[in-house]
């Protein structure tokens, strides 16, 4: 199962257009953790769905570099503005990336991974895309599965600390859009 079928570079056709409301948090080019941060106080908070090792799906194998039939830390956690969901998040960290001082990045608990990457690491960040996600996405499905439907709009990047990549994707769910609606 494909995580999502349609990933474009930002400003690429997509299936759709990105809600006005959308379009700031997924061309931001910096931290998502530090937005909701900003955005929430508090109540920000990260719930760990999952962090364990699996076979990522072809799209995230291509887009990484990871061999056929090899296994991959997976973690995925909900940006919170208290108990309400926000954003999905899915990571995929190749065995390779896990040495030396990123190993850590297998023990974060509640940590955001935005907040132990951003400015810790000689960070670079590859181009972001985005994409509309169908229904038969397991990207959506997931993110559904602990959020709200629909969850239509991601977004991710492949991530370089220290030379070694890993995959960021973002699902933002409806209560964000909500949220954003309302204070706009």
């Amino acid at each position: 199962m494909p995580g999502a079928r349609n990933w474009r570079p930002i400003g690429a056709p997509s299936g759709g257009h990105v809600p006005a409301v959308l379009r700031p948090w997924i061309e931001t080019p910096g931290s998502l953790t530090a937005r909701m941060r900003r955005r929430c106080g508090d109540a920000f908070r990260v719930q760990v769905i999952g962090q364990h090792w699996q076979r990522p799906w072809r799209d995230e194998r291509l887009t990484v570099g990871i061999r056929e039939h090899r296994v991959a830390w997976v973690r995925e956690v909900i940006l919170c503005d208290g108990d309400t969901p926000w954003i999905y998040a899915r990571s995929v960290i190749p065995t390779a990336t896990l040495g030396g001082t990123l190993r850590r990045l297998r023990a974060l608990g509640h940590t955001p991974l935005g907040r132990v990457l951003f400015g810790r690491y000689p960070l670079r960040r590859g181009p972001i895309e985005v994409a509309r996600l169908g229904p038969g996405d397991g990207l959506r499905r997931d993110a559904e599965h602990h959020g709200e439907a629909p969850a239509e709009w991601a977004r991710r990047s492949v991530f370089r600390a220290g030379g070694r990549a890993l995959l960021v994707a973002e699902v933002f769910l409806p209560a964000l859009r909500r949220a954003e609606e309302d204070a706009a």
